[in-house]
C-alpha cells in the first residue's frame, strides 16, 4: 500500500522520541478503528487524554489528516507507519525496511501450507522489525485453527530485533490485533527479544523450544548492511558464523545460518533477502553451506524489479525446508508470485553447481548453453589482461576539459577562478563507461594531472606488473619546482585530498592519487563500462591513454582486439551476461571482470577471424558463432 505523503510529512516533522510516536500512531489507530475502554495496560498507557493538551491536539490534527487524504487507518497502514519513523540511522546500521503484505502473505502461507494441523506450531522472526511476519502468521493460524488471538500470541510467536522500540512495536500490533478481535486481555505474555541474533541462544531463553528442538517456522526479511556500515562488534560476531567467511562482509548472509540452526528437522524457513548470494564472491561459503547440508529450497528470483520503494535492492524469496533435497529455482516478478505453479519451478541438483564461482540457476537448456559459452575454448580472462582503471579517489582535482591552451599550458574555469596547468604533467584520459563509439573517444577525452614519473631507479615505489617500468611519485620540492602551477592549484584542494578514505589513510605524498592502480598500463585496449544496457566495446590504439570508471581488455595486437570486439557486441555474448551477471534496474547488467573473465572463446582459424571482423550484419555474424558454440536452441534478444 501506499500511505498519503501528507500523512508521513506530519510524523517526520512531529517527534523524534519514539514514546511520543507510538502514542500518537495507537492512539490514532484506536481512534479510527473505534475502539474504546481498553483494558490492556500495554496499550492503554500509551493512550492520548483529552487532559495531555499539545499532544491531544496533535492526536487531533493528525486524525484529520486521515479523513482529509481518505487515507485508510488499517493494520497495513500501521505497520508501515512504525516501519517508516524508524530513524535513518537506524535503517542503515541494522538494515530495517518495510516488507510488502504480498511478500509476507505469500511466504508465511507458502512454509505453512494448508493443513489444519498447526495449532501447536511455533513461529520465530529472528530480525522482527515491528512485526509484519509474526502478523501474517497470526492471521492465519487463527484462520485456520480458530485459536483465540491472545494464545495465539503468548504459544505460538516469538520474535528478537536489535531495538527495543522495534520489540515494542511488535507487542503493540499484536496487542491491537487482539483487541480489535474482542480480545481485551489486560496481561499478555510475550516471547519477544531484544537481543542480537547473531549470539542469542533460543534453547536458553526458551525451555518450550528447547523440548520442540525448535521452531516450526522462521520467518523474516534479513537486515541489508553491507561492510562499510558495520561495526566493529558486529564483525566479530559474524565471524562465528562460518557463512561468513568470504568475501565482504554483508549482515542478511549469517542470517540463513542462524535461522536454519535454530529451525527443527522438518522446519521450514521463509526469507525474503538480497538475490545476490548465489553469484556473489561473498556468497561462496553460504552456497558451499547449502550445497554440504542439501536442503529442501525453493527460489523465487525477483531479477531487477523491484519489491522495496525505500532501497535500491535485488530480492529474492527463498523457502527452505531443513530435510534433504534439492533446489527448485524460477524467476518472476513479484507483482506475479501468487500465479506460479510447480511446474514454473525448475529442479537443480546441488552436486551440479558451482559453489566456488557461483550458481547459474537456469533451466537446464540454458545451463548447457552457459556451459558451452563458458567451455569451449579458452577463457577471456586468460586471452587478456583484463585491467580496471586509475582511481584518484578525487576525481574532480585531478581531471579537466581545457577551456583553451597555449605551447605549455591548459588553462581551465573552476567555481569562477581560471587555472593554468603545465602541459608536461598532464596526461590524456577517458571515462569508458559513457563511451558508445570509437568516435567518442575525442569528444570526451580529459586532461588528467599526473604527479608519477616513470623510472628504472631501484629505489621507485611502485610497479606496474607485466611491463619494464617502474612509477613513482614526483617528490614535492621537484614537482613544486618544475610545475609551480599546478602544485600552487593541488595545494588549494590540500583539505579536499585529506578527506579520501575518510582521513584514516597517509599517502606517500599528500598530492599522490588515492591508488596507485592502472598509472601505465601499455598497449591497445577494448574499453568497457561497470554496467550497461548494451554491449559497448570501444577500441583504442592509444598505448598511453589513461582510463577510469571502466575496464579495458589489452593487448599489443589490434586485430586480436578487432576480433573480440565483434563477438563481445553480438548478442550471444549479452545473452551470456543476461543469465551470468549482476542485474541492475533498467534491464542494466554488471561487467565486472569477475562476469567477463569465464566467456570463453573458440578454437577459430586465421580466415575464420578475418571473417569474424569483416561481418557488417550483426544476425549474419551471430549465425556463425552459434555454430562454432555448437549451440543450436537459443532466442537472442534484442538489446
Amino acid at each position: 500500500m501506499s500511505i498519503d505523503k501528507t500523512i508521513l510529512s506530519f510524523l517526520k516533522k512531529y517527534s523524534y522520541d519514539v514514546k511520543v510516536i507510538d502514542r500518537l500512531i495507537t492512539s490514532a489507530f484506536i481512534k479510527k478503528n473505534f475502539l474504546a475502554k481498553i483494558e490492556n495496560v500495554l496499550i492503554s498507557e500509551l493512550l492520548i487524554k483529552e487532559t495531555d493538551g499539545t499532544e491531544h491536539k496533535a492526536l487531533e490534527d493528525f486524525c484529520n489528516l486521515f479523513e482529509e487524504t481518505k487515507q485508510t487507518f488499517d493494520f497495513e497502514c500501521l505497520i508501515e507507519l512504525f516501519e517508516f519513523v524508524i530513524s535513518p540511522n537506524d535503517k542503515v546500521v541494522n538494515g530495517a525496511v518495510y516488507t510488502p503484505k504480498y511478500i509476507r502473505e505469500y511466504i508465511v502461507s507458502n512454509a505453512v501450507g494448508m493443513s489444519t494441523q498447526i495449532q501447536d506450531r511455533t513461529a520465530c522472526d529472528v530480525a522482527c522489525g515491528c512485526g509484519g511476519f509474526l502478523y501474517e502468521y497470526t492471521l492465519l493460524l487463527h484462520q485456520l485453527t480458530n485459536k483465540p488471538i491472545t494464545d495465539i500470541i503468548e504459544n505460538n510467536l516469538y520474535g528478537i530485533d536489535i531495538t527495543e522500540y522495534s520489540i515494542n512495536r511488535t507487542k503493540i500490533l499484536l496487542t491491537l490485533l487482539a483487541i480489535s478481535n474482542g480480545e481485551d486481555k489486560a496481561e499478555i505474555r510475550y516471547n519477544f527479544f531484544k537481543g542480537d541474533s547473531l549470539q542469542f541462544d533460543w534453547f536458553s531463553n526458551s525451555s518450550k523450544i528447547k523440548d520442540n528442538l525448535g521452531f516450526d517456522y522462521i520467518f523474516s526479511n534479513p537486515p541489508y548492511v553491507g561492510s562499510s556500515n558495520l561495526d566493529n562488534e558486529t564483525k566479530k560476531l559474524m565471524a562465528n558464523w562460518t557463512v561468513s567467511s568470504t568475501g565482504k562482509l554483508d549482515l542478511y548472509i549469517p542470517f540463513f545460518e542462524l535461522g536454519l540452526k535454530w529451525l527443527r528437522e522438518d522446519g521450514v524457513l521463509g526469507y525474503i533477502t538480497v538475490s545476490n548470494f548465489y553469484r556473489s564472491l561473498n556468497g561462496r561459503a553460504l552456497r558451499k553451506y547449502f550445497s554440504d547440508n542439501t536442503f529442501l529450497f525453493k527460489l523465487i528470483d525477483f531479477g531487477g524489479s523491484q519489491v522495496f520503494n525505500s532501497r535500491l535492492t535485488y530480492t529474492c524469496i527463498c523457502l527452505i525446508e531443513k530435510t534433504k533435497g534439492n533446489i527448485r529455482y524460477t524467476s518472476s516478478a513479484p507483482s506475479k508470485i501468487n500465479k506460479l505453479n510447480e511446474s514454473d519451478f525448475i529442479p537443480l541438483e546441488y552436486e551440479k553447481l558451482n559453489d566456488f564461482d557461483g550458481w547459474h540457476l537456469d533451466d537446464v537448456k540454458t545451463q548447457l548453453n552457459i556451459s558451452r559459452m563458458e567451455n569451449i575454448g579458452e577463457k577471456l580472462g586468460d586471452l587478456f589482461n583484463i585491467r580496471n582503471g586509475f582511481a584518484t579517489l578525487r576525481n574532480k582535482i585531478y581531471l579537466f576539459t581545457p577551456d583553451k591552451e597555449d605551447d605549455r599550458y591548459y588553462y581551465f574555469e573552476r567555481n569562477g577562478n581560471l587555472f593554468k596547468i603545465e602541459k608536461d604533467v598532464c596526461k590524456d584520459a577517458i571515462k569508458p563507461n559513457i563511451l558508445k563509439t570509437e568516435s567518442d573517444i575525442n569528444k570526451f577525452r580529459e586532461k588528467l594531472i599526473f604527479p608519477y614519473r616513470y623510472s628504472n631507479q631501484d629505489n621507485a615505489t611502485l610497479f606496474e606488473q607485466k611491463t619494464n617500468k617502474f612509477i613513482e611519485v614526483i617528490q614535492e620540492n621537484l614537482f613544486k619546482e618544475q610545475y609551480p602551477f599546478t602544485y600552487l592549484y593541488l595545494k588549494e584542494e590540500k583539505n579536499e585530498l585529506a578527506k579520501r578514505d575518510r582521513g584514516n589513510r597517509e599517502y606517500e605524498t599528500w598530492f599522490a592519487f588515492g591508488r596507485s592502480q592502472a598509472l601505465f598500463i601499455p598497449g591497445k585496449k577494448l574499453l568497457f563500462p561497470y554496467i550497461s544496457d548494451k554491449p559497448y566495446f570501444v577500441f583504442t590504439d592509444e598505448e598511453d591513454l589513461l582510463f577510469y570508471n571502466g575496464y579495458a581488455l589489452v593487448s599489443e595486437s589490434e586485430s586480436d582486439l578487432l576480433f573480440i570486439q565483434k563477438i563481445l557486441k553480438s548478442r550471444l555474448f549479452w545473452y551470456y551476461i543476461k543469465h551470468t551477471s549482476k542485474p541492475y534496474a533498467n534491464n542494466y547488467f554488471a561487467l565486472a571482470k569477475n562476469y567477463v573473465k569465464n566467456f570463453s572463446i573458440p578454437n577459430f582459424t586465421l580466415a575464420e577471424k578475418r571473417k569474424v571482423i569483416s561481418y557488417k550484419n550483426l544476425k549474419s555474424l551471430e549465425s556463425f558463432l552459434l555454430k562454432k558454440y555448437n549451440i543450436t536452441d537459443i532466442e537472442l534478444e534484442d538489446y
